[in-house]
């Protein structure tokens, strides 16, 4: 028969994320489609001669994970071998990282060297890779060292020099070229487009089509281990739109691609631009929407808010002034027409905010766009990127706008102890990525690694979530912002489809929906929180019914 199953799953529970029917038997899949969730006599009866028919052997199947904000380009153009990689999670200590780059630049023969990965907050000892630092190292030919966070970088001489960039060169929108008393270029970028400049330097040929081609699919594998079916790249610059969609499209992709583009000043005064409109599931890449950025990143001092960094050789390491609050990337009036001129365009924006100073701009920026038509904003469904410190009165109000959040859980696993010591001290650190107070306000909540800020793992935000514990020291910071298990899953599957306009399709196991598929190693919700992460491994990912992983 025509409608006769290709593969059946059975023998394990089936976690589906449907409120409608939360657990289920057995499940059927056909051209990439699930046919069927229910009992297993139900289901099995629809086997043909030719069914797989999978024994899941207790193992738990849910809908495949959905990376709510990745940065897959990155990902591959940085840290994929034989790329420089210097994050705090492989090279723990500020030697090693020296030792490391100095090693990259001896084989480089000449050629400009990239390192990705530093965290002055993580690898205390690590001195700060100024610009006489860095010709020490390489003198004649460009190196860039770039923040874990990815919100600055650090060239040297060449690469300022191969960049163009001097005294008279001006700051881009929402970034800047730190400088000295002379005005003279430190070597050190802040912000993506600063960044960017620095990071181009040494990108060389791998930022033609083919290489980030090869860049995206090494990175798309590295998804897929850990059940991931859909990634969005939340920073794609427009001149490489062609190579997402060629990587995407390629028939053995192992996930879908969804992008954001970039929202530059010149893209919003564009008047002829419009939201093509939202590619449905089966297409393998499409673009969600615009991305700005608000503020920058606590690891840096670059988030503006209501209370001060600490005063502390921390804080001093990081560039902070006593007491300062961090800024803005920028103006209020320069973040209300960008807003405006994005969602005019019919773009969904999602932008990224940490402090709750930055976030009542964002909100306000928000409003301005509403003021017309608020049904028309609501229905974009604008996005808040990680919300570091935003508070629970914040996020009601984001909820009547109609706006929605994705938190980066893993800034409480692996800084939360930096937050509590170092940054803003114990209170602020109890409300980090306040997820229980988020959901409370009535938000379809996602949980996101931000690329490669932390390494690419759903379940870790899960574990995160419901534990609220700090690694390696074991210490809980806020555990009333706890989420339940089953929140915590909804918000890598069910949550971030319907920010992205997806939730129709994929994020949950129900008939007529794509066959995005995770197996996992045991039921989640029957797992001790405390041994999460010891006990709840992925073992297998279908896209489309397509085994991508295994």
């Amino acid at each position: 028969m025509s409608d006769t199953p290709e593969r059946i799953f059975t023998g394990g529970p089936l976690l589906t994320m449907d409120p409608a029917a939360p657990d289920a038997e057995a499940l059927a899949v056909r051209d990439g489609t699930i046919t069927a969730v229910g009992a297993a006599r139900d289901v099995l009866a629809l086997r043909g001669p030719g069914t797989d028919v999978v024994d899941l052997q207790g193992r738990a199947l849910l809908p495949g994970f959905i990376e709510a904000h990745g940065h897959p380009t990155i990902m591959g153009l940085a840290v994929a071998p034989p790329a420089v990689d210097v994050r705090p999670f492989t090279v723990p200590t500020g030697r090693e990282v020296y030792d490391k780059i100095r090693a990259a630049v001896a084989s480089a023969a000449g050629r400009p060297v990239g390192a990705y990965g530093i965290d002055l907050l993580l690898q205390r000892d690590l001195a700060p890779p100024g610009r006489d630092v860095l010709d020490g190292i390489s003198p004649h030919a460009p190196l860039v060292v770039v923040s874990n966070s990815g919100h600055a970088a650090y060239g040297n001489t060449p690469a300022l020099r191969a960049a163009g960039i001097t005294a008279a060169t001006p700051d881009p929108p929402g970034a800047r070229f730190v400088r000295d008393e002379n005005g003279e270029p430190t070597g050190e970028a802040h912000e993506s487009a600063a960044v960017i400049a620095l990071m181009n330097t040494v990108a060389g040929d791998r930022l033609d089509e083919r290489h980030v081609q090869t860049a995206l699919r090494w990175s798309f594998a590295q998804h897929a281990r850990v059940g991931i079916t859909t990634v969005t790249e939340m920073a794609a610059e427009p001149r490489l739109l062609s190579a997402l969609r060629a990587a995407a499209e390629q028939p053995d992709a192992e996930v879908r691609l969804r992008a954001y583009v970039m929202g530059t000043p010149e893209l919003a005064a564009d008047p002829g631009r419009r939201f093509a409109g939202h590619a449905p599931a089966r297409e393998m890449f499409g673009v969600s929407g615009m991305k700005l950025w608000a503020d920058g990143t606590p690891w840096q001092g670059s988030i503006a808010t209501s209370f001060p960094f600490r005063d502390n050789d921390a804080t001093v390491r990081i560039g902070l002034d006593r007491c300062a609050h961090g800024g803005m990337n920028y103006g209020t009036d320069e973040l209300a027409f960008l807003a405006a001129a994005f969602t005019a365009q019919g773009f969904p924006v999602a932008t990224h905010v940490h402090g709750d100073v930055t976030f009542e701009a964002v909100l306000n920026a928000y409003e301005k766009a509403a003021v017309d038509d608020p049904e028309r904003l609501r229905s974009l469904r604008p996005r808040l990127e990680h919300c570091g410190a935003v508070t629970a009165d914040q996020y009601r109000r984001a909820a009547r706008l109609g706006a929605t959040v994705s938190l980066f859980m893993d800034h409480v696993r692996w800084w939360g102890d930096v937050l509590a010591d170092d940054l803003f001290g114990p209170d602020v650190a109890a409300r980090w990525m306040a997820a229980r107070s988020a959901v409370d306000a009535g938000h379809r909540v996602s949980l996101h690694n931000d690329g490669i800020c932390s390494p690419t793992d759903p379940l870790s935000g899960v574990a995160t979530a419901i534990t609220r514990r700090c690694r390696p020291s074991g210490r809980v910071h806020g555990p009333d912002e706890r989420l339940t298990v089953e929140e915590a899953l909804r918000a890598v599957t069910a949550g971030p489809a319907w920010q992205l306009h997806l939730e129709n399709e994929i994020g949950m196991l129900r008939a007529g929906m794509r066959a995005d598929l995770v197996v996992l190693t045991a039921d989640p919700r029957i797992v001790h929180p405390d041994r999460f992460q010891d006990e709840v491994a992925v073992t297998a990912t279908y896209l489309g019914g397509r085994p991508t992983w295994s």
